[in-house]
């Protein structure tokens, strides 16, 4: 993959009711947060077969639901054997506005598998990689873009180090969230007709497609420019969803930073459960700056 360090992003979402204010006058009450919706209260939509207002019933859907357990996995596309992963995320996300996540990713790309744990709220990174503290005793560092310019000087030639922790964490919640992934079917053509399957759940509809590498790279997704850059014109997808227009599965050609071409599978289960991402203790949480100073 591109870096050992957590692939996500998440916001933090609340169900409640806010108040108007008490000094009286005119302030309207705040709207109150948006709550999951399990399917079963979701009514059945019609799949539309043009790859544009597919990806749009879809986040659509995704996002009335709000709320989504997701397994993530990259794979060598020749691999010899299954289960041989370069990469396995597994996330809790709440597609709030922003969204908020809470997600464990394990890179198998060295000698050793590596473990991050990732929380995302309020638009915040929280990292916490297993058995290396990040900031003296801590075991949890806050990882802003501020925290990161402010620390530039100090931090030399590992500024850009955090810079990619941070926006490769973003860049899994994006894909995760539908956003990316979407953009790959909205921009794709279809490959034949979609076809009825039956899911782990009931049944679902089988989309296959294929989009241009370059249209993705220049949406700004670094996994598509780098399969543009490595020669790859045009990545092949397969999307299932069901009834309600949630996604249950998306497999996508992708090629990682190290040119080696790679499927990546996003799975999704458990839509619409009650579901609550916190940020993690304060008194166990450091920052930047607090690392360089125990340094």
């Amino acid at each position: 993959m591109r870096t050992r360090v957590p692939r996500s992003a998440a916001l933090l979402a609340t169900a409640l009711l806010a108040t108007a204010c008490q000094g009286g006058g005119d302030d309207e009450p705040a709207e109150p947060e948006p709550s999951p919706v399990a399917p079963a209260k979701m009514d059945d939509v019609e799949l539309p077969e043009a790859p544009d207002e597919l990806a749009k019933v879809v986040q659509d859907r995704m996002q009335e639901a709000l709320s989504v357990e997701v397994t993530m996995t990259v794979e060598p596309e020749d691999a010899e054997e299954e289960g041989a992963s370069i990469e396995d995320v597994t996330m809790s996300l709440l597609l709030t506005d922003p969204p908020s996540a809470q997600m464990t990713t394990v890179d198998n790309s060295g000698e050793e598998p590596e473990t991050a744990h990732t929380v995302v709220s309020d638009g915040v990174v929280y990292v916490m990689l297993e058995g290396e503290p990040l900031a003296g005793e801590k075991d949890w560092m806050r990882l802003t873009a501020e925290e990161i310019d402010a620390t530039e000087d100090e931090l030399g030639p590992f500024a850009e180090i955090f810079r990619i922790m941070h926006r490769e964490v973003n860049a899994s919640l994006e894909q995760a969230a539908g956003s990316s992934s979407m953009d790959v079917v909205a921009l794709g053509e279809l490959d034949g007709d979609p076809e009825p399957d039956e899911g782990e759940n009931g049944p679902v509809t089988r989309f296959t497609g294929t989009t241009e590498t370059r249209a993705l790279a220049d949406k700004g997704d670094d996994d598509f420019k780098n399969a543009a850059d490595a020669g790859l014109e045009e990545v092949s997808w397969e999307l299932t969803v069901g009834p309600k227009g949630l996604p249950e599965e998306f497999t996508v050609q992708m090629v990682t930073p190290d040119e080696e071409e790679a499927v990546s599978t996003v799975h999704y289960t458990n839509w619409g459960e009650e579901l609550e991402v916190s940020p993690p203790p304060e008194d166990n949480t450091g920052t930047l700056q607090e690392s360089l100073d125990t340094a």
